[in-house]
């Protein structure tokens, strides 16, 4: 499931995000791997689980979705905050957009402009003054006019390199380019925000020296090694599966060959091509929390192949790898739905039977190259229908025989949620908070506890484990009453009222008795739109005690081993 909002710039230009708000779904997923062990039988008899040995010893229950990377997002991933900005977009001195494409290199860079085109681009922006501020260094090669504008002034400059203050406002740090010399472009600009850390923990930001005691001060400066923003990553810690599926630009992906990847050295991360695999791998290794990668649906074997490759030479041996083929192909308002739907019915197959091949085939490839002590199948599930999973999963037992599935876990979405249409709103809006979060503990939560509930038999029957891929509250108007303001109201101060943190806890607790495992929430640091309320936290330096579903989550996996 996808979530978020189409964002339109103030300044006329539309580089939003595609919004999703759609009903159940949770996946409880198998992680941190220390050691190998033999797998238990299930709880209750039944057939041995499925799967390496390592998802039973999970040092938590809990994973997180990371927030799709974007210029607007509050996340703040990196200390080069180039890597989060918007893509260039073409204009002129009077309007931002609308001007002919732009020449860029292979990298994004610009290589020249026409008379009069300007290339402009954004980042840091729509989320208040949320993230650092104070002077960061720009460097850069070629030559050319960089500008900065709206939260960033120029300082000082030198050739190659510039000082820009940055003072947080929500305009965000503007670039723009209206000169440059084609036989030497400008290219390889950082833009690396102020501090750094204490050598040896990389998950506490510092100003300076004086901050580090005995320890040396290391600043993002000095050490390109240091990708991540440390009060990014240590908000990471507790979680034990890291789901890149909006890192990689999953739904609806164009990707298909591997040459179509994001390379590391491309300006930005935020494309539709996804994240550098080799950025998702070092984030894993960094948190030491165990990937779960969706493979793209246009992708085939030679892709997967190459990908499992790099994830064996570049991920820590002590991880393993989820494999999902794709992201909800039942989902009609995802192109992966209509693609793969015409492939399957091509090959005389239905959607949900192509669905579990393709699952198995391409985890196959990876179990090839890590070993399938480290690859973890998931097939993925629709929660209010166990037909999805219940016809693949009979379609392959037909095929290949119950003890060769090659499907390790069911992952399900199982989210509590209120999506009411204009018609609908006003049962909701005229609720006090008490009331609503009543409604939600007795008639909400007894639906989700179903579809929990028959997925677990499903799973049971298969010896295969039961994880959610995705999971969280789900509050989101539909059919145009996502414009209603009081219902949005109603949405908003629900899940910043500390009343969810002990519904998150009840609804962990009955996934849990439900017989789910790894429970991956939906997502990590997310700003509040009409669209939806994803994030755990609104700002990734949100403290604890201010975001009571981050607080809940934590208090979760404080007070809940891995029970399986």
């Amino acid at each position: 499931m996808a979530a978020g909002g189409k964002v339109q710039d103030a300044l006329g230009t539309i580089l939003g995000k595609t919004v999703i708000a759609l009903v159940v779904g949770l996946l409880a997923l198998a992680g941190l791997c220390w050691g190998f062990e033999s797998t238990a039988a299930p709880a209750g008899g039944g057939a041995a689980l499925q799967g390496p040995a390592f998802q039973a010893r999970l040092r938590s229950p809990i994973g997180t979705n990371l927030e799709l990377l974007s210029y607007w997002s509050p996340q703040v991933p990196f200390v080069d905050v180039m890597k989060s900005s918007s893509e260039w977009f073409s204009g002129d001195a009077k309007d931002w957009g609308g001007g002919p494409p732009l020449d860029l290199d292979a990298n994004g860079w610009v290589r020249s402009l026409r008379p009069g085109q300007v290339a402009r681009k954004v980042m840091l922006r729509e989320f208040g003054v949320r993230y650092p501020g104070g002077r960061y260094l720009v460097r850069y090669q070629g030559e050319g006019k960089l500008n900065f504008g709206f939260a960033a002034k120029v300082v000082s400059q030198k050739r190659g390199e510039m000082v820009i203050e940055v003072t947080p406002n929500d305009g965000g740090v503007y670039v723009w380019i209206d000169a440059i010399k084609p036989a030497n472009y400008l290219r390889e600009i950082e833009i690396i925000m102020p501090g750094g850390i204490c050598e040896g923990d990389p998950f506490r930001h510092v100003a300076s020296a004086r901050d580090c005691d005995t320890r040396r001060f290391v600043a993002f400066t000095e050490d390109r090694s240091i990708i991540f923003y440390p009060v990014f990553a240590e908000r990471l810690r507790g979680y034990s599966v890291l789901r890149f599926m909006d890192w990689m630009q999953t739904n609806s992906s164009p990707v298909a060959t591997w040459a179509q990847r994001t390379p590391v050295t491309y300006s930005t991360w935020t494309t539709k091509s996804g994240a550098p695999i080799e950025v998702m791998i070092a984030l894993a290794n960094l948190v030491g929390a165990h990937p779960w990668f969706t493979l793209p649906h246009q992708s085939d074997e030679s892709y997967a192949r190459s990908f499992a490759q790099m994830v064996k030479e570049k991920l820590d041996a002590a991880l393993g790898a989820y494999v999902e083929h794709s992201n909800e192909i039942w989902n009609s308002v995802f192109s992966q739905y209509g693609y793969l739907s015409n492939l399957a019915k091509a090959q005389g197959l239905e959607l949900s039977k192509y669905h579990a091949l393709r699952t198995r085939s391409l985890a196959a490839v990876f179990k090839a190259e890590l070993g399938a002590e480290r690859v973890v199948s998931v097939l993925g599930g629709q929660a209010a229908n166990p037909w999805v999973a219940t016809s693949g999963l009979d379609y392959l037992k037909g095929r290949f025989g119950a003890a060769a599935l090659g499907i390790d876990a069911v992952a399900i979405a199982p989210y509590f949620g209120v999506s009411p249409t204009p018609a609908e709103a006003g049962q909701f809006t005229s609720m006090t908070m008490d009331q609503f979060a009543n409604y939600v503990r007795t008639k909400v939560f007894p639906r989700e506890s179903a579809h929990m509930a028959n997925h677990r038999a499903l799973a049971k029957k298969y010896g295969l484990r039961l994880l959610a891929y995705e999971g969280g509250q789900h509050m989101v108007g539909v059919a145009g009453a996502e414009g209603n303001g009081a219902l949005n109201r109603l949405f908003d101060n629900f899940n910043r009222d500390p009343r969810i943190k002990q519904l998150y806890l009840d609804y962990l607790a009955i996934w849990k008795r439900e017989g789910g495992e790894l429970f991956v929430h939906f997502n990590d640091v997310s700003r509040y739109t009409k669209h939806g309320r994803w994030g755990a936290l609104e700002y990734v330096s949100q403290p604890r005690g201010e975001s009571p579903k981050f607080d809940a989550l934590q208090t979760f996996i404080e007070q809940n081993p891995a029970w399986w």
